[in-house]
């Protein structure tokens, strides 16, 4: 009998990963303040490990998301006063988002509130075992984004 869909290695690796995803945001969610989605969660996360100070087209691009969408996201976490943006002092036509103080705050906040989970997942798996699963995730992430950068191949035409 021929291996089925699940049987299949790949598709049990993909299987892990989405619920794996699921099940993170779903914990980020829970400990969100009033009126922050976990986009603005991801996006204070990005600057936090990477500093700020990026045009909204360059956070679209490192986001994965499409401009209209980033700016919809900038507006609403500019609101809550989570983020500022300013004008380019180099070149007036761009702009600059910055970090703010209230945004690092939240962005502190969540964290201290997921520390038991944390302390938990720590507990509960070694550093060995995580840095002996980052090669496979790393290979596999590039692997994708070098696949989703480059042009479809072409069909393959019978006679």
């Amino acid at each position: 009998m021929a291996p089925t869909l699940q049987d299949r290695p790949d598709v049990a690796v993909f299987s892990e990963i989405g619920v794996i995803e699921h099940l993170i945001r779903q914990s980020v969610v829970r400990h969100l303040p009033s009126g922050m989605t976990f986009a603005h969660f991801e996006l204070l996360q990005h600057f936090v490990r990477n500093g700020d100070g990026q045009t909204p087209a360059e956070l679209a691009r490192e986001m994965m998301l499409s401009k209209a969408a980033l700016t919809n996201i900038l507006q609403k976490m500019s609101e809550l006063g989570l983020v500022v943006v300013l004008a380019d002092v180099a070149d007036g036509r761009k702009k600059r988002v910055r970090l703010s103080r209230t945004g690092l705050e939240r962005h502190a906040e969540v964290l201290k509130a997921m520390k038991w989970k944390m302390d938990l997942l720590r507990e509960g798996f070694t550093d060995a075992e995580f840095r002996q699963a980052l090669p496979f995730l790393r290979n596999l992430r590039v692997f994708l984004e070098e696949v989703s950068a480059g042009p479809a191949p072409e069909a393959s035409i019978r006679p």
